[in-house]
């Protein structure tokens, strides 16, 4: 069974998986193709991601007490898995990605001396004990760490004041639409990660207007950051940067006695990194336990964590590949992330005999409504035999419905 969610944690939810891998690597190339305006790429994504979510929460209406890995099974046996597969295939590679994008990082910033073999491997070894506390732990997690970087990203332009310089955004109505259009490329396959949440919430705890407030914070958010960026940075180095948002928290210095006050805000943040990992992990397990219920979904966790690390590393040979393989990824992104909701919220629709069912089950407890006000009435009035019917009728609710 879904554990429930409530609207905070969609919020939440909605937060770590647009915002963590967006912040770490996409920015350095919208800025480099959009310039001072690379933060109205951010405007595109807004509601293309509002529109598929918004089709997904319809999808999920008509199947209230399921998620859509449920949802599909049950009413398209064949097409319902093959669908279904191809969205664990996906998410399997996100997460290789995500393992290797975030061990380059842990390994560039913070361990430079330490392999990065090692640097993954302590990394999936603490994913893999908060996917086996289940939907609950990653709750947990999320609703610390990713609080905690909102609290951060609401701080730091405090800190920035004497860094920033404005003239860096001019001129500021000149802009290139064709470059912000290529940014918003880039940015899409990060940010759209959120079309995960459906499969794992069940269709009565996925609220929209829950996960249009996490979409809109989390758009703030990343302008905000892409701002203190290039305002703070500037357009020529930022755009040449891997990790830009690194070098952004490079340049807080708290009076002389805080030099390395990076190394600070990257150890807060890598928790909500290590989250977003073990959410990957957690949504393959997931869907393969719902492809063969009688699998253990804890038991596929070591597995499938052993074959992330060995697919981070096959398909991506450095960080320069991963960083430019981001172009040719956002095609495929496209797919799972606008084209298949589309075809959902078409075709995935309930049955008409459940439908029907629906109404006469309806009907009928308003029937038995009724039958029990009026034996209620023959009790109060017929003495003994009116109070066998009562009985009879206590005995009745009992049973299951």
């Amino acid at each position: 069974m879904n554990q429930g969610v409530t609207s905070r944690q969609l919020v939440l939810f909605v937060m770590l998986l647009s915002i963590t891998g967006t912040l770490i690597q996409p920015h350095a190339q919208a800025i480099y193709h959009a310039e001072q305006h690379a933060y109205l790429s951010y405007i595109p994504l807004f509601l293309v991601m509002v529109c598929s979510m918004w089709m997904l929460s319809r999808v999920q209406r008509r199947f209230s007490n399921q998620d859509l890995f449920e949802s599909l099974v049950e009413r398209h046996p064949f097409m319902g898995r093959v669908v279904a597969l191809l969205y664990i295939l996906f998410f399997l590679f996100v997460f290789a990605r995500d393992v290797r994008l975030i061990g380059d990082y842990v390994s560039i910033t913070l361990l430079e001396t330490t392999p990065i073999s090692i640097i993954v491997l302590s990394l999936l070894f603490m994913a893999v004990f908060i996917v086996r506390g289940g939907l609950g732990s990653l709750i947990g997690m999320s609703e610390l760490y990713v609080t905690l970087f909102i609290l951060i990203s609401l701080v730091v332009p405090f800190m920035l004041i004497k860094q920033v310089d404005l003239a860096n955004l001019m001129p500021y109505f000149h802009i290139d639409v064709a470059g912000v259009g290529k940014g918003s490329w880039y940015l899409f396959s990060f940010f759209g990660e959120m079309i995960a949440l459906p499969f794992v919430v069940k269709g009565s705890d996925f609220r929209f207007k829950s996960i249009l407030w996490g979409i809109t914070i989390s758009t703030l958010l990343l302008i905000l950051v892409l701002i203190e960026t290039i305002t703070s940075i500037g357009v020529p180095i930022a755009s040449r940067l891997v990790y830009p948002s690194y070098e952004l928290a490079r340049q807080l210095q708290i009076s002389d006695f805080l030099d390395r006050f990076d190394l600070a805000l990257a150890a807060a943040t890598l928790p909500a990194m290590i989250t977003k990992i073990a959410f990957d992990l957690y949504f393959v397990c997931w869907g393969l336990k719902r492809m063969i219920p009688k699998v253990s979904g804890k038991v596929l966790t070591g597995p499938v964590a052993l074959m992330g690390f060995v697919c981070a590393f096959w398909f991506f040979k450095n960080a320069i590949q991963l960083f430019r393989f981001t172009r040719e990824w956002t095609w495929i992104a496209i797919v799972f992330e606008v084209l298949f909701p589309i075809v959902l919220f078409v075709f995935l629709r309930p049955r008409k005999k459940e439908k029907d069912t629906g109404h006469s089950t309806d009907n009928q407890k308003q029937k038995q409504l009724s039958q029990e006000d009026k034996q209620e009435k023959v009790s109060r009035d017929g003495g003994e035999s009116g109070e066998g019917k009562h009985e009879g009728l206590q005995g009745g609710e009992l049973q299951p419905s």
